[in-house]
């Protein structure tokens, strides 16, 4: 065991070198042809009409510094500053100074390498305002670039801290379903004991693979439909113990089970809070009828219990617990806009409608 983890590590540490040498040598080589498409495009565009293509090449490879060098303050420097400060008026007068510049910089030094006098209509003539056009053009491309890498990155990390912060609120909740799990069903094994029923021994067996099933198989993010029935069917099972033939319930399941999956105790919560917010403050005939259908995919759950005659008169109220609260939080978390959830409360029953569509 410990000789094939050393192994792993060993070779996922072989992967991230290799990935930190890649990734310095693919960014080079994109500025390279980045930079490479600026001598090219231009000196063939200023060839193209000045019927000389190598002296424009040359010409344009001796803009190259300049232009770099006012690409790269611009994305390296300005827009940093721009991004942490979001002074945008300082940010423009700082891009048109540097423009300003790097503009009449090129210009001198062509005067200066074709031996030719300086003077104000030569730096500021035409041939200045195609050196700014040019130079705006590659800061601008460069620029765009950046600020679109930037703003990817950004949410990149939104999605990422938002996904993390669902995902530990989702742990929470389901930390929170366990115990009140274990606390209902607790309060089952102690009605059975009260009793002094006979078939204690069997409910407690029946509680053994209720915990079994939520220990062991419900700490996956999904688990198949069909588990998700069976920890139903067992639940189902144990209260009837406690009601005997006083409580009617019916289960119906159509559709491929195993084929379907479903966050672990989604359903199961809306059965439990049937039978704890319906037919156990119902002493009169009471209730519970679960219908699941497969389709296309989809999952259709409807839960109906009864409520006593008395909740009429406002009474009792059948507007379940933390198990309730915690399922829909649930469903919010991990179905966002794949569910429909209907929830219907009148005076003689509670219903539960669930929709759950093929992601």
């Amino acid at each position: 065991m410990l000789l094939s983890l050393t192994k792993a590590n060993n070779k996922q540490a072989a992967v991230n070198n290799k990935t930190i040498k890649i990734w310095p040598f693919k960014r080079i080589l994109s500025h390279v042809l980045f930079w490479l498409f600026y001598v090219l495009f231009f000196g063939l565009f200023y060839g193209k009409y000045g019927h000389d293509y190598t002296l424009h090449l040359i010409e344009t490879s001796c803009m190259l510094p300049f232009v770099m060098l006012a690409t790269y303050t611009t994305i390296y420097a300005i827009l940093p500053f721009y991004l942490k400060t979001r002074k945008t008026l300082v940010s423009v007068i700082m891009v048109v100074l540097l423009l300003l510049v790097i503009t009449l910089g090129e210009r001198i030094f062509i005067r200066y390498s074709n031996h030719l006098p300086l003077t104000s209509d030569t730096l500021f003539g035409l041939t200045s305002l195609y050196l700014m056009l040019e130079t705006n053009f590659m800061v601008a491309v460069g620029f765009t670039v950046k600020f679109l890498k930037k703003w990817f990155e950004q949410q990149q990390e939104k999605h990422e801290m938002e996904k993390k912060h669902l995902q530990t609120e989702l742990n929470a909740l389901k930390a929170q379903l366990h115990p009140h799990f274990l606390f209902n069903t607790m309060n089952n094994l102690y009605a059975l004991s009260i009793e002094k029923s006979s078939r204690t021994s069997e409910g407690i067996a029946k509680i053994s693979d209720l915990l079994r099933s939520v220990l062991y198989e419900c700490n996956d993010s999904e688990i198949t439909l069909d588990k998700e029935v069976k920890l139903i069917e067992n639940y189902i099972d144990l209260e009837k113990m406690r009601y005997n033939d006083r409580l009617q319930v019916q289960f119906n399941v159509e559709g491929p089970l195993d084929t379907v999956k479903i966050a672990p105790m989604m359903l199961f919560t809306f059965v439990e809070n049937s039978f704890k917010h319906g037919s156990s403050i119902d002493s009169e005939n009471p209730y519970i009828r679960i219908n699941l259908k497969v389709k296309n995919g989809g999952i259709f759950f409807i839960a109906e219990n009864s409520k006593p005659a008395h909740n009429s008169r406002g009474k009792v109220k059948n507007t379940g617990g933390i198990g309730l609260a915690n399922v829909k939080k649930r469903l919010e978390i991990l179905y966002e806009g794949r569910y429909k959830l209907v929830c219907t409360n009148k005076d003689f029953y509670y219903n539960v409608d669930l929709r759950i569509q093929k992601p």
